[in-house]
């Protein structure tokens, strides 16, 4: 779309007209027309009389070029459909959206897993989430989509963030400070970005997180993502919504099981009952995905997380003990033993017997 009619677009989004009025207003010649036109050529269009007003209110207040130099001075790129920048895997969707706004970077086509989940996640489903997303980093490249709300969703962008994995978050308000929800989370975000993910929202800067735009956004959620991973979900959940796109779009379900007497656990039951694959380690996943696995290398390139690490992890091709390192890397006793724990914590290295360790190949 040209950056004339972008504009105009914007503008009208601003106004607090959604996708069902946006539809109905590109039907005129262009969006720009659509922000100039009068009251009857917007009830001919097939606006109510409350949107129609909030349109002309809109014109009063709003300048479409400053409004535009607003976005570009928070860092927020502006992707309608049809431009390079619009993910392509929206253009599959029933009702794409007609433009994203959009912190970071968000390519087509990477391989990606929507983790999604209760807001009052236990310990185990905290556990859980965890778990997979440390596995799934030890193997692989993909990327963890979620919508950065409280619990299961903060859980998984924390993971990725953790064990070295893009991670992209969709919210269903504007992505401006004083409108981001959950306001808990904006500095979770700003993590995301700094570490080459990327914040997504359908809805402009202002725009306040209202009960719709959960269900709405949770399409572009499952619509990005290769499968959709449900981690604790009561029977009655917003997790279903995004399960129901996933499946119209053809996506993998993922469910990991839970305690039979909790309730965070009967959502995600019926899901499996219905036959969603069940899911005990990345393993399942990683399967079902048909997705490449990482080489040793590549995997201690994104996941260690200093040179005391690598240089520790080069020297243990062979069985190596404590002191053996110590003369080699002229590193201290404490120093050496710290780093083994975190590289056998992280799966690349076991223990040999005789205080020796080696690599994993």
């Amino acid at each position: 779309m040209q950056s004339h009619e972008k504009k105009f677009l914007h503008s009208l989004l601003l106004t607090g007209a959604e996708y069902d009025a946006v539809e109905k207003l590109a039907a005129l010649e262009s969006f720009e027309q659509a922000w100039k036109a009068d009251r009857g050529a917007l009830h001919a269009a097939g606006l109510s009389e409350e949107r129609s007003t909030a349109i002309e209110e809109g014109r009063n207040r709003l300048n479409p070029d400053e409004e535009m130099r607003k976005l570009v001075a928070q860092n927020i790129a502006l992707a309608a459909k049809g431009d390079p920048e619009f993910p392509q895997e929206l253009l599959e969707i029933a009702q794409p959206p007609f433009a994203l706004y959009i912190k970071g970077r968000l390519e087509s086509g990477k391989p990606r897993l929507a983790v999604v989940g209760t807001r009052k996640a236990t310990q185990y489903g905290r556990e859980a989430t965890r778990k997979l997303i440390r596995d799934l980093a030890d193997h692989t490249e993909i990327e963890i989509v979620s919508g950065l709300a409280q619990g299961i969703d903060g859980e998984a962008h924390r993971a990725a963030l953790e064990y070295g994995l893009k991670t992209q978050g969709i919210l269903g308000s504007g992505m401006d400070r004083n409108s981001f929800f959950p306001y808990e989370h904006w500095n979770l975000a700003e993590e995301m970005l700094k570490k080459g993910g990327a914040v997504v929202s359908e809805y402009p800067p202002g725009a306040p997180a209202l009960p719709h735009h959960f269900p709405a956004r949770n399409r572009i959620i499952a619509s990005l993502s290769k499968g959709v991973l449900v981690v604790e979900a009561p029977e009655k959940s917003g997790v279903n919504h995004t399960v129901r796109f996933a499946l119209e779009q053809g996506r993998e379900v993922f469910a990991v099981p839970g305690p039979m007497f909790s309730p965070n656990a009967a959502g995600v039951h019926r899901l499996i009952q219905d036959g969603a694959k069940l899911v005990t380690s990345a393993d399942d996943i990683i399967e079902e995905l048909g997705l490449p696995r990482r080489s040793q290398q590549e995997k201690a390139e994104t996941v260690l997380t200093g040179e005391t690490e690598k240089t520790i992890l080069e020297i243990l091709s062979e069985p190596t003990s404590v002191d053996e390192l110590k003369e080699k890397t002229n590193m201290s006793t404490p120093e050496i033993v710290t780093t083994l724990s975190l590289l056998e914590l992280k799966g690349f290295i076991r223990p040999m017997g005789q205080n020796r360790f080696q690599r994993i190949s």
